[in-house]
């Protein structure tokens, strides 16, 4: 995988949108991108802006399978996690693998070491287990919970977290410190303040106008505070088990922040 994203253009500094795209499409999905090495990609790390836009993307796909399911009259429950397997069908369940292993190391792990070693096996345990069917219960809950909404309603609540969310992964990425010498965090390269403000403005402005115009000034901004602190102790707990952050740690953060915002959103919706 280290071919695919380290720095070789030639134009480094261009603005290149769709470049940028197509380079975090790829590390972030499973979806083919056949001709991303034709259009000169960035490094990864440049083009870290573009996450919350492939999370838009993730989530338009999530609220069509649910939308679907509910329109076949389907039970509630199906259309939520249907919505959630289509998600993690996208993303190779990227994300939930990262909060599965942060789960298990840190439950399981005695020392820094320990938590480290634990989190690159690939075997799951009964934390990561646990954390796993715990939370995925807990977002198809929420999602069916926006079901008394229009579909547009639901794809712009739905995107938007999906959006903000992968944004904080930059955030967290660019203000904490690796920590382990490799991995997958490292690979990808620490993004500069510049693009880790311009992600933060894109899944900001997305998720809090949305969730503003669909809900409520008040319901848009309490969910950008729900998700920054859901992924801010993330952080502190990784800081304080291991020292740093890793791919897992985002991957974790990004499914927190995001049902925190999501919970937001249905208690919203259950109050008006």
């Amino acid at each position: 995988m280290s071919d695919a994203f380290e720095p070789r253009s030639v134009h480094r500094g261009r603005f290149r949108p769709f470049a940028s795209f197509l380079t975090a499409l790829r590390f972030l999905t499973r979806l083919p991108v056949p001709f991303v090495r034709t259009v000169d990609p960035p490094p990864l790390r440049d083009s870290m802006w573009m996450f919350p836009v492939v999370g838009m993307l993730i989530g338009a796909f999530s609220t069509a399978a649910l939308v679907l399911a509910h329109l076949a009259r389907l039970p509630d429950l199906f259309a939520g996690l249907f919505a959630l397997a289509i998600a993690a069908m996208l993303t190779g369940a990227f994300h939930e693998d990262g909060l599965a292993d942060v789960a298990d190391g840190f439950g399981g792990g005695a020392t820094r070491e320990e938590r480290l070693e634990i989190m690159k096996d690939s075997r799951i345990g009964a934390y990561g287990t646990l954390t796993l069917i715990i939370t995925i219960l807990m977002r198809a809950s929420l999602l069916t919970a926006l079901l008394e909404l229009r579909p547009i309603a639901i794809l712009v609540l739905v995107a938007g977290a999906a959006a903000f969310s992968r944004a904080l992964m930059v955030d967290l990425l660019w203000a904490t410190r690796p920590a382990r010498a490799n991995g997958l965090s490292v690979l990808a390269g620490q993004p500069g303040r510049n693009t880790t403000l311009l992600a933060l403005a894109i899944g900001g402005i997305g998720a809090g106008i949305g969730g503003s115009l669909v809900l409520s000034p008040e319901a848009g901004v309490l969910a950008l505070v729900a998700g920054g602190l859901a992924l801010a102790m993330v952080r502190a707990l990784a800081m304080r088990k291991i020292g740093g952050q890793t791919g897992d740690v985002c991957g974790a953060g990004q499914i927190l922040a995001e049902t925190a915002m999501l919970a937001v959103y249905a208690a919203a919706v259950a109050f008006s």
